[in-house]
């Protein structure tokens, strides 16, 4: 009895404390308070830029066969460079505004998976790519519009000038504000310039265009918000001279229809110094312009979310947890998205997909129906030798899912939820993901290669990952770092561990680095001492005099399976066993060693015996069956 009561004390004190990745059950108290997350493919960009935001459910009505041209950025909302490059993108919408009737800036998040189809027909190849798209355009092979290599504010507006200035328009197209783009010459005079023009026309604005610029139809573009002028270039100085133009000094002049004409001289040599002169000069004689048309972006509704911030902070208190459901949309996130919107894959990438697909089936996080989904696709994958198109693959993807389902268990990140839905996600639980199956396949005697998960996720991240900056700087480190030299599978948790901390120092204070989450070296001392050699060894840098044998100890520890927190699963009877089940399992097994339980089931049998022989000893002493005398001579 004393001995039971022990055991069950025991199983309630650990109950009541937490273990490495076990959640308390007030987390899940939590979690079952909040309403549905925010989702986060909801992009870079809301109603209050200036940016057009596209779906695959208005992009061809807002830019294909228009009368109007388009910038388009192709982004994915966890590219860190595409996060960086946001606000940059943001200026330009807001610069170019007065623009809007000759040109949108618009973008579209090929992080969302209805947008697939969208981003695979327009073979992005990289993120962000910005894409010019002019009047009438209608896409085609090899037709997806013309690429802009620079994501310079002042480069792009200088790009996008000649674009327009380069468009030839037809009738189909006609657009009443497209400015003029044919250069005057000596035979145009005062009076020639209103030839053919509105009566709305009041004035001709005339300006210089230096030599390879193109500040002339900049100012032009500016300009179109102001329908009683007209903006001409002119870069004949015999023609110039004829408008009163001096180009060193006087570059700019106004024209009425008396012929009278005054130059002037904007402050700095730029589309927008002119534009600002000329509404200066028109302001003043009464001219007045019509209102900016605000292009309308597509509105989303915002989700509020009930304990976020309690959700911060039961995280940020277990830093080392791993978390299931983040597992779980780094898998749908790689299989929907970035495989699914790549438009042809073969070679290299063909292989690639089928190493991932064959190591993800044998380190497979997931519940049963899970592992069938994956163990078919990658049966479904290795039967192609030479292309495979990223459509195919998506409606075979979405074909088994619907055999399979529920394949999924949770719906949203934990772990790697961000203060934002902009911030962290996909990327983290990428990291989390390969960190679990380098660990798993050192536990995995199936297998002898030390690289079969380093390279399987070298050749996703090279082929398929989202942010092409990203994938150019791992590629690099993993030269640097020779990832193909790894001699065994416990060095290349460590290798992947050491690349992982590498990667938060460089991006440590980075515009893509969560406040609330900031990264730093992993593990911390307060989550592994033991990985620290001494204590003057916590500065946050590589030349930390790690313990390599507490390290591995560590990171192995919590990516056990058994220890894999299931806060956060919406549906954990797709998982195989219960979390109460693992958590007794635990339990148990941390009161008794496994000598504990050899002992107990030696001496349960010993009891046994010894009751059985007690029994035989001392319920039939003394007892002897007397003799009758019908005995020998029979019943009667």
């Amino acid at each position: 009895m004393s001995v039971a009561y022990l055991v069950i004390l025991a199983i309630s004190l650990l109950l009541d404390s937490t273990s490495a990745g076990v959640p308390l059950p007030r987390y899940e108290a939590l979690l079952k308070q909040q309403s549905a997350p925010e989702d986060p493919t909801l992009g870079l960009y809301d109603d209050g830029d200036k940016v057009v935001k596209l779906t695959v459910e208005n992009f061809n009505s807002t830019v294909v066969d228009q009368n109007r041209g388009a910038l388009v950025e192709f982004y994915n909302t966890y590219c860190g460079h595409c996060r960086r490059f946001a606000p940059t993108y943001k200026t330009v919408a807001e610069h170019l505004l007065p623009w809007s009737e000759v040109l949108i800036v618009a973008a579209i998040d090929c992080a969302a998976e209805e947008n697939n189809a969208v981003c695979r027909n327009y073979e992005v190849m990289g993120y962000p790519t910005l894409r010019y798209l002019g009047p009438g355009f209608q896409p085609g092979p090899q037709h997806f519009g013309q690429n802009l290599k620079t994501q310079d504010v002042n480069e792009i507006r200088e790009l996008l000038a000649g674009m327009v200035a380069a468009e030839n328009l037809t009738s189909s197209h006609n657009n009443s504000y497209w400015p003029n783009v044919h250069y005057l010459t000596e035979n145009d005079s005062a009076s020639s310039l209103f030839e053919g023009l509105s009566s709305v026309k009041q004035y001709v604005a005339v300006v210089h265009e230096p030599e390879n610029t193109t500040l002339g139809i900049e100012v032009a573009l500016f300009m179109t918000q102001w329908p009683a002028v007209e903006v001409r270039r002119v870069i004949d100085p015999a023609a110039s001279a004829k408008f009163k133009i001096d180009p060193a000094n006087l570059p700019l002049s106004l024209v009425n229809r008396l012929g009278e004409i005054e130059a002037y001289a904007p402050e700095y040599a730029n589309g927008e110094s002119y534009a600002k002169k000329l509404a200066e000069v028109l302001g003043k004689k009464n001219i007045t312009p019509r209102p900016i048309k605000v292009p309308q972006p597509v509105s989303t509704p915002s989700i509020k979310i009930t304990g976020q911030n309690e959700l911060i902070k039961e995280v940020q208190r277990n830093k080392h947890f791993v978390y299931q459901a983040d597992l779980e949309q780094a898998i749908r996130t790689v299989l929907h998205n970035e495989v699914a919107k790549v438009s042809e894959i073969s070679g290299e990438k063909l292989l690639a997909l089928q190493r991932f697909l064959a190591v993800l089936q044998r380190y497979n996080p997931l519940g049963a129906n899970g592992h069938q989904l994956v163990s078919k696709l990658k049966d479904y994958v290795v039967q192609f030798n030479e292309v495979l198109t990223g459509k195919e693959f998506e409606e075979e993807l979405k074909r088994l899912e619907g055999q399979q389902s529920p394949v999924y268990s949770s719906t949203h990140f934990v772990g790697c939820a961000g203060s934002s839905p902009r911030l962290r996600g996909f990327s983290c639980s990428l990291w989390t993901l390969f960190h679990f199956m380098t660990v798993q396949a050192a536990r995995n005697d199936d297998s002898q290669d030390p690289l079969e998960v380093l390279q399987a996720m070298h050749g996703y991240i090279k082929h398929f990952f989202g942010c092409t900056e990203c994938s150019e700087h791992f590629q690099a480190m993993a030269s640097r770092r020779k990832i193909w030299s790894v001699p065994n599978k416990e060095e290349a948790v460590l290798w992947l561990w050491a690349a992982h901390n590498e990667v938060n120092q460089r991006l440590a204070g980075d515009a893509t680095d969560d406040p609330e989450f900031p990264k730093k070296q992993f593990p911390s001392p307060d989550s592994c001492s033991e990985c620290y050699r001494s204590p003057g060894s916590k500065s946050e840098n590589l030349e930390i005099e790690w313990n390599k044998d507490a390290v591995l100890g560590f990171l192995k520890n919590i990516h056990n399976p058994q220890f894999v927190s299931r806060y956060g699963v919406q549906r954990e009877e797709l998982l195989h066993p219960t979390a109460d089940k693992m958590r007794q399992k635990r339990q148990i097994s941390s009161v008794f060693t496994d000598i504990d339980m050899r002992m107990g089931m030696l001496l349960y049998a010993f009891c046994i015996v010894m009751m059985v022989l007690a029994f035989k000893l001392f319920a039939f002493k003394g007892y002897r069956k007397k003799p009758y005398g019908h005995d020998l001579l029979g019943k009667v």
